[in-house]
C-alpha cells in the first residue's frame, strides 16, 4: 500500500508532467509555433543570435545598424547564449521555455511548501498558475526563477542545502537580467539584511553571514557580467553618448497608475492575479475573526494550532501584499509628475525603467494566495461543528473557482493556447516563428543577391521596408536598421535622415521616432505602425525615402514586403520582377537597388 508521504509526491510530479506535456505541441509544430513577437522575436532573439555569432569577436557587432557597440543588444540572460552557438536558434528558445516553466513551477511549489508550512496540492496549484504566466522565456530566470531564488535564501538562512543554493545564486544571476529584475532583487535583498539586523530575536551571526554572503554573491555576478554597460553608463566607454538621452518621458495619473500597477502588473509582468487575491483577501478578512473565536469569546483553536498553521501564514500573506503595495506605490511615483521631473535632470538614467520592480510582484500574489488558502483550510480543519465546516467548505469551494478561472485567464493569454489552436488548425492567423523570420523566403533572398552580385552577405548592406529587420539579421544579413535601447545618438540622428520625408506626414511617427526612437526602422506613413506587412492586397503608392542619405549610409539593397510603385522615382531599381515567396509563407519579399 502506497504510504502517504509517497502519495503527496505525487502532487509534485503531476505538475512536473503538466509544465512537460505543455511543450508537446511546440515539438509538433517546430518552427510554425507561435511565440509572442513583440520583445522577444524582434528584440531580444536577436541579441541572442548576434552575441552568439560575435562571442569572441571583440567589442562590436558588425552585423547591427552598420555596426554597433555590444551593449546596444544586453542579454536579459547572458549564459543562455550558449545554447544558441549550435546554429538551432529554434532549438534554443524553446529550450529556454521549457526551463522557465519546469523552475516556476518547481520554485513555488518549494516556496509555498516552504513559506506557508503548505499543503502539497495548494503548493502545487500555486506552482502551476505561476509556470504557465505568460512570461517571456528570452528573459531567462529573470521572471520564472524568481521562487527558487527565495527559496534558496530561506534555506541559507536555516544553513541547509547551502551547496545548492549557492549555485543557484551564480545560476540565477548568469541567467537573468541586473537592468530588468536583478536591481529590484538586490533591493529587497538588501532591506531584508536590514530587518534581520533590526529584529530583537536576530538570527545568529553565522546565518547573517549567510546571508550576507549569498547577496554579495549575487551583486558580483551582476557587476561582472554588465561591465560594459556599466562602463558606459558611468562615462567609462569614451565619447560613447546613447539615444536614450534624448527619451522624452511622459507622465501618468498617479493613482490610476497605481490601481494599475497594483491589480494588473507592469510591463511583461502580469500576473492576472486579481480575481484570485481579492477573493482570498475578502474570505481571510472574514473568516478568521469569525472562526477563531465562539460565541462567549473563547478561543476555537488551540494556541499551537495558531501559531503553527494560521500566524505563520498570515503574516507571510500580509508581508506579500505588503511589499507588492510598496512596489506599485514606487512604480506609479517613477511614471508620475513627481518622478517625471526628477528623472529629466538624470539624462541617460533617466531613461531607467523602475517599474520593473514589478516583475518580482506575480510570485509574491500567489504565494500570498496560496498562504490564505492554508488559513481557510486550517479554520475547516478545525472549525467545530457542521454548519462551520459547511461555511468554510463553501469559502474554499470559491477561492478554487476563483483559482480555476484565474488559470483559464492565463492559459488564454499565452502561447500555450496559440499553439493548440495551430495544432487544430493549421491557417490559425497568428504569426508563427517561421512566419516572422520569413524561413523559406529570406534564403531565397541571400542566394539570389549572391548570383547576381557575387558577393558575400558582409560585402553588402540591407534595410528592410515592412518586414522586421529582424528577419534579415537572423539570416546573417548586414542590416542599417534595427531594434535597441542603446544604441548610438548619432547613429539616431544620421538615420532620421533617411525616414524624414515620412515622419514629416505623420504626427505619430514623428513623435514615436524623435520622443523614444528604439525602432530605428523604415517607416511609412501609408502603414504607420505596422512593421510586418502580408503578402497580397497592399502596395506602396507614395514612399519617399531620402534614397541619398540611405546611400550614403552604405546602403545597397532595400527588401521590401510590398511592392513600391514610385520606386524608379525615388532612385529604387527592382530587382526582381516576381517576389520572393513559398506557398505558405507570410511575406513576398521584393528586392530593390539603391541607386
Amino acid at each position: 500500500m502506497m504510504t502517504k508521504k509517497r502519495y503527496d509526491w505525487i502532487w509534485f510530479w503531476m505538475g512536473v508532467m503538466a509544465v512537460t506535456c505543455s511543450i508537446i505541441p511546440n515539438f509538433i509544430l517546430g518552427e510554425d509555433s507561435i511565440f509572442t513577437a513583440h520583445d522577444q522575436l524582434d528584440g531580444e532573439m536577436i541579441a541572442y543570435v548576434l552575441q552568439a555569432r560575435n562571442l569572441f569577436g571583440g567589442e562590436w557587432l558588425p552585423e547591427f545598424m552598420g555596426g554597433m557597440w555590444k551593449t546596444a543588444l544586453t542579454l536579459p540572460a547572458p549564459a543562455c547564449v550558449l545554447l544558441f552557438l549550435s546554429g538551432n536558434y529554434f532549438a534554443a528558445l524553446l529550450a529556454m521555455q521549457a526551463a522557465g516553466r519546469l523552475a516556476g513551477f518547481v520554485g513555488m511549489y518549494l516556496l509555498v511548501r516552504k513559506s506557508t508550512v503548505g499543503t502539497r496540492w495548494i503548493a502545487a496549484a500555486a506552482g502551476l498558475l505561476y509556470a504557465f504566466l505568460p512570461f517571456l522565456p528570452v528573459y531567462g530566470l529573470s521572471q520564472y526563477g524568481i521562487p527558487l531564488l527565495f527559496w534558496c535564501v530561506l534555506e541559507i538562512r536555516e544553513k541547509k542545502h547551502l551547496l545548492f543554493c549557492y549555485g543557484y545564486v551564480v545560476l540565477f544571476a548568469l541567467n537573468s537580467s541586473l537592468v530588468l529584475a536583478g536591481f529590484a532583487l538586490l533591493g529587497m535583498g538588501g532591506l531584508y539584511l536590514l530587518w534581520e539586523l533590526w529584529r530583537r530575536d536576530p538570527l545568529e551571526t553565522k546565518g547573517k553571514f549567510r546571508l550576507l554572503a549569498a547577496w554579495l554573491l549575487l551583486l558580483g555576478v551582476y557587476l561582472a557580467e554588465n561591465v560594459r554597460l556599466l562602463a558606459q553608463i558611468l562615462g567609462l566607454g569614451g565619447e560613447i553618448v546613447s539615444h536614450k538621452t534624448e527619451y522624452v518621458l511622459g507622465t501618468e495619473a498617479f493613482g490610476e497608475a497605481f490601481l494599475r500597477n497594483l491589480l494588473k502588473g507592469g510591463q511583461h509582468s502580469e500576473g492576472y492575479q486579481e480575481l484570485l487575491i481579492l477573493t482570498t483577501v475578502i474570505l481571510v478578512s472574514v473568516c478568521l475573526p469569525i472562526f477563531l473565536k465562539t460565541g462567549k469569546g473563547q478561543p476555537v483553536l488551540a494556541e499551537a494550532v495558531w501559531q503553527g498553521k494560521i500566524a505563520g501564514n498570515l503574516r507571510c500573506m500580509g508581508a506579500c501584499l505588503g511589499w507588492n503595495i510598496f512596489a506599485a506605490l514606487a512604480a506609479a511615483f517613477w511614471t508620475g509628475g513627481a518622478g517625471v521631473t526628477i528623472r529629466s535632470s538624470l539624462g541617460e538614467l533617466g531613461a531607467f525603467q523602475l517599474d520593473r520592480v514589478l516583475w518580482i510582484s506575480p510570485c509574491l500574489w500567489y504565494l500570498a494566495a496560496a498562504a490564505g488558502a492554508e488559513i481557510l483550510l486550517a479554520l475547516w480543519k478545525e472549525s467545530l461543528g457542521s454548519l462551520g465546516k459547511a461555511v468554510l467548505g463553501v469559502c474554499l469551494l470559491c477561492l478554487g473557482m476563483a483559482a480555476g478561472v484565474t488559470g483559464v485567464r492565463i492559459l488564454m493569454a499565452g502561447d500555450v493556447k496559440s499553439n493548440l489552436q495551430k495544432l487544430r488548425n493549421p491557417d490559425y492567423d497568428l504569426l508563427s516563428y517561421r512566419d516572422y523570420y520569413a524561413v523559406g523566403v529570406m534564403e531565397q533572398v541571400r542566394d539570389f543577391l549572391a548570383e547576381q552580385t557575387g558577393k558575400a552577405q558582409e560585402e553588402y548592406r540591407v534595410v528592410s521596408l515592412g518586414i522586421d529587420p529582424a528577419a534579415a539579421l537572423y539570416h546573417g544579413f548586414y542590416c542599417l536598421d534595427g531594434y535597441s535601447n542603446n544604441y548610438s545618438l548619432t547613429y539616431k540622428h544620421r538615420f532620421r535622415r533617411i525616414i524624414a520625408p515620412e515622419l514629416e506626414k505623420s504626427d505619430y511617427l514623428r513623435a514615436y521616432f524623435d520622443d523614444w526612437g528604439n525602432r530605428c526602422y523604415l517607416f511609412s506613413a501609408e502603414c504607420p505602425g505596422y512593421y510586418t506587412i502580408e503578402k497580397n492586397g497592399f502596395y506602396f503608392q507614395h514612399y519617399q525615402p531620402d534614397t541619398e542619405a540611405l546611400k550614403k549610409m552604405g546602403c545597397d539593397y532595400l527588401l521590401s514586403a510590398a511592392y513600391i510603385q514610385n520606386a524608379s522615382e525615388e532612385g529604387l531599381r527592382l530587382m526582381n520582377e516576381v517576389p520572393f515567396e513559398t506557398e505558405n509563407s507570410y511575406y513576398c519579399i521584393y528586392v530593390y537597388e539603391v541607386e
